[in-house]
């Protein structure tokens, strides 16, 4: 790879952190932290997909390949700003000591329980972090120090094994399961590589710029508005609420021009069924609420009925068990090709051998268990804890490679899974400050990383065999160098700025979803003593058998169409506003398909690949308005 590449590479890590936090933080503008497909990514990948037309015409550009390298690198380290990493992470270790009240008594339940290397302790750090530093004072870099240092050990470990893990299952996925990738297809047909030809066709088609008149005009429309009082406003991205009856929640009518671009290139199957279900979920939440039965309370970042969220995760577990078993001829050759060196398999065209992959994946592993022990966590939530975070990392990369859909959540997360399996009862005080910690890589149930890093080994089969080796390292490489990027230029803005408490995020804030109300949760359980929760693992029970059922109907009837994905997810939070729009691409879809034919389907690719550019842009002009005449007034113009 050349050293071009990597320089830009890294530039690029950097751009994708500091830039979405500048608009959230200071401009208060468009936040970029929602999809696994982040626009912190897109607005300046897209940027220079045009640009670098311009520049291969004068023989200057970057090679089809030089681009999927950038594209690697920006679509995973995307993945480090706001509230998938850089947020929750600065927020959960700064905060047990700057909202500890005599109210909460978290200075008696919590503090004497928390390892200090793991937190912010000192007192001064913590209050001038979140309402900023006085000028004479210089910020107290040092204090930081040790406990970013280890949770970046974490981060690392977590990247280079789920790098690792969706390596494995790359072959396995793409060749023998024939996935569709549809994320890595549509990149791959942005940059070029498959035909240079084809991208300048894709430019010239009227149907890509139908698309990204659309969506981009529609938003340049309205910021007129942000100036002019009295200009009409395109009401995008605004709720409708199809009320169906006293007790049942509406269903929320929106128009997602991102759902719907990358919904285009979804199978029908999956469009289908997450929708289907979704509306099934909101009809048997409004039963249950009717018939005034209730498992107990919500846990943060779950789905919006209790019982359909430990349903839907019965669910997924099944579906990944299953995905493991279809794959377990491979992942037997993967494992005895590690282990006892057999040449079972040619990973020639992998991004490592498998053997490195193996030993990488388990070592990580093996890491990440000894941290959490020394952060207090005992042996068996461990093993419970990372059992539920497997399912969710691997069931939700398997899912987005699958169907494309980019805003996508867990039905439950892995904190909550530990919590009602064993029961404050089972886990000590010290464990449940470190079930608590784990908030700082794994919240808002989306994962870390694993789902953008999955397109990477398939991007890679574009790339020669000895760029394809280095890729992983620059991939990684480029995800720690944005996280610390980012974590500094927070760290400076609320220092030297207005303090992270007024940045108008969550991630700062005491309550609301905020980074501290995990700690909320944890002060509520240490004074609780209830065992397994026996009705929501019931629910896990009835899911799993559900989805077994569903499994078999798919290959014992031909054409069965209810795919187990929308059963795993569509009771998810996001799926409120997202279903809508899953709905209509799925309708537009089958009209094209049924009155067309297969030819005229891929026609009108341009015309959703243009819908997305559009919008991408459409944010990114918003964001310069923002910058212009509102700073730090700014308007969002993105969502879930």
């Amino acid at each position: 790879m050349r050293l071009r590449t990597i320089l830009l590479g890294l530039l690029m890590a950097v751009t994708v952190n500091i830039f979405p936090a500048w608009s959230s933080l200071i401009l208060h503008s468009s936040r970029m932290d929602y999809a696994h497909v982040s626009v912190a990514f897109l607005v300046p990948f897209l940027a220079l997909v045009f640009i670098n037309q311009i520049l291969v015409r004068r023989g200057i550009g970057l090679s089809s390949s030089e681009m999927i390298a950038l594209c690697c690198v920006g679509l995973v380290a995307a993945t480090m700003q706001g509230e998938w990493l850089s947020g929750y992470l600065l927020g959960t270790i700064s905060s047990p000591h700057y909202f500890a009240t005599p109210e909460n008594r978290w200075a008696e339940l919590l503090l004497p329980h928390m390892p200090n290397w793991a937190i912010l302790t000192d007192q001064d750090a913590i209050r001038y972090f979140h309402e900023s530093i006085p000028p004479d004072q210089p910020i107290p870099w040092g204090a930081w120090a040790q406990p970013v240092f280890w949770w970046m050990t974490l981060v690392a470990a977590l990247l280079i094994g789920s790098l690792s893990l969706t390596t494995i299952f790359r072959r396995q996925w793409a060749e023998n399961e024939k996935l569709a990738f549809p994320v890595a297809a549509g990149l791959i047909e942005l940059t070029g590589e498959d035909d240079r030809s084809a991208l300048n066709q894709l430019f010239k088609s009227r149907l890509f710029w139908i698309g990204f008149g659309i969506t981009f005009g529609m938003i340049a429309w309205n910021t007129i508005g942000w100036s002019v009082t009295g200009w009409p406003e395109i009401p995008l991205l605004r709720n409708r609420n199809l009320r169906i009856g006293r007790g049942f929640q509406p269903i929320m009518f929106v128009v997602h021009p991102m759902t719907i671009a990358f919904g285009y290139f979804t199978k029908s199957e999956v469009l289908f069924s997450i929708w289907f279900f979704h509306v099934l979920a909101i009809l048997q939440a409004g039963l249950f609420n009717r018939i005034g039965y209730e498992i107990g309370g919500a846990d943060p970042w779950g789905s919006f009925h209790t019982a359909i969220g430990w349903q839907s995760f019965g669910g997924m577990i099944v579906f990944v068990g299953w995905g493991v078993w279809v794959g377990r001829h491979h992942l037997r050759d993967v494992f005895r090709q590690a282990v006892f060196r057999e040449k079972r398999v040619d990973d020639s065209n992998e991004l490592m051998s498998y053997r490195t992959a193996f030993w990488l994946f388990v070592g990580c592993s093996v890491y990440v268990f000894l941290f959490l022990h020394q952060a207090g966590l005992g042996l068996l939530p461990s093993s419970i804890f990372w059992f539920g975070t497997a399912v969710l990392y691997l069931g939700l990369a398997r899912i987005i490679v699958e169907s494309g859909l980019v805003f996508i959540r867990g039905p439950i997360i892995a904190q909550a899974f530990t919590w009602h399996t064993l029961g404050p009862a089972v886990i000590s005080p010290e464990g449940a400050i470190a079930i608590g910690l784990t908030q700082t890589f794994f919240c808002d149930a989306k994962t870390l990383g694993i789902t953008a890093l999955a397109h990477v080994p398939r991007l890679g089969q574009t790339l020669t065999a000895q760029a394809r080796r280095t890729l992983g390292p620059l991939v990684i490489g480029g995800c720690i160098l944005g996280a610390m990027a980012v974590m500094w230029f927070t760290l400076y803005e609320a220092y030297r700025g207005v303090g992270a408490y007024n940045f108008g995020v969550i991630s700062f804030r005491g309550a609301g979803g905020s980074a501290a109300e995990s700690y909320q949760v944890i002060a509520k359980r240490l004074t609780q003593t209830f065992g397994t929760d026996w009705k929501r693992v019931s629910f896990l029970g009835i899911g799993g058998v559900l989805t077994a059922g569903m499994i078999g109907l798919r290959y014992w009837i031909p054409g069965f169409s209810i795919h187990p994905i929308g059963f795993a997810v569509g009771a998810s939070l996001i799926m409120r506003s997202s279903a809508s729009s899953i709905f209509l691409v799925w309708a537009i879809k089958s009209i094209i398909l049924k009155l067309g034919s297969l030819t005229q389907y891929r026609q009108y690719a341009p015309l959703f690949l243009g819908m997305m550019a559009g919008h991408t842009f459409g944010i990114g002009l918003g964001l310069l308005v923002d910058a212009i005449l509102f700073p730090g007034e700014g308007h969002k113009l993105n969502r879930w």
